[in-house]
């Protein structure tokens, strides 16, 4: 079995002879600067005599760095499930919940993909955007932190519920003028809350169940509009709908709104 962290342990060695090297090369050139700056051509020549040697030296070392590194075989490494089954681990470590197989999963509120076929090349890919690191510590290291960020963000409940519910009735005006009150799903919501393609690519459906998500942690008596409408969500299944995750990692499936009532004074 592969293990990138082994492969760090076996790169630290070989490391600090090319940072060493890297530095007394910069130390050397400045003397050389400082020789040729003051004139004194015969100490300048030695200087860069100095330099030269410095730098070959440099070279063999950062060869024997290059060899080590190539020795590990990153395709492999994700064909063989080793990366996957590492970053699961991590994953577990830093108390992300992970939902899924076979390099497709929820990370909630996002969607990992993992790909590492023979007919693909070793990827990861973190929502839309690809992942640069194959070390499965660093990956889950840079999901926990996005997580992090988004659960830091301010929430305004009640605009988001305002929002919702622009566009649940904008759903039934146009779903053969079905009445106000009636069930549609939240895919139909969804669409009509982020209408256009450059709004869904700011507003994808992970920033949607993750607002979702909050907003049902904070239970019924947020999901009431300014003007009094009350709402409440349907339950869905797996693989159907929304699936949001509280922060206690508690897991719930839903899949419609609509219209309970409108509460009076």
């Amino acid at each position: 079995m592969q293990n990138y962290e082994t492969l760090l342990k076996n790169l630290e060695p070989l490391q600090k002879p090319v940072k060493d090297g890297a530095a007394a090369a910069v130390r050397k050139e400045k003397a050389v600067t400082k020789s040729l700056t003051a004139g004194n051509v015969a100490e300048a020549r030695k200087n860069l005599a100095d330099l030269e040697e410095t730098i070959r030296q440099l070279a063999a070392q950062a060869e024997a760095l290059h060899a080590e590194l190539d020795s590990f075989d990153v395709q492999d490494y994700f064909v063989s499930g080793d990366f996957t089954e590492q970053l699961l681990q991590a994953c577990g470590e830093k108390g992300i919940n992970v939902k899924g197989e076979k390099g497709v999963y929820e990370m909630f509120p996002n969607k990992v993909r993992i790909l590492g076929d023979q007919d693909h090349p070793a990827e990861v890919w973190l929502d839309r955007k690809k992942v640069q690191s194959c070390r499965p510590q660093a990956v889950a290291e840079t999901i926990r932190q996005g997580q992090e960020k988004l659960y830091k963000t301010a929430f305004k409940a009640d605009t988001f519920m305002e929002e919702l519910v622009e566009a649940y009735e904008i759903t039934c005006l146009r779903s053969s003028n079905a009445r106000i009150g009636s069930n549609q799903t939240l895919e139909k919501v969804y669409k009509h809350l982020a209408p256009m393609a450059r709004t869904r690519k700011e507003y994808d459906k992970q920033a949607f169940a993750f607002d979702l998500a909050r907003l049902y942690e904070m239970g019924r008596d947020a999901w009431v509009t300014r003007d009094g409408k009350r709402f409440d969500f349907g339950p869905g299944r797996e693989g159907s709908g929304y699936r949001v995750l509280s922060r206690t990692g508690v897991e719930s499936y839903i899949n419609t709104m609509n219209l309970v009532k409108t509460v009076t004074e």
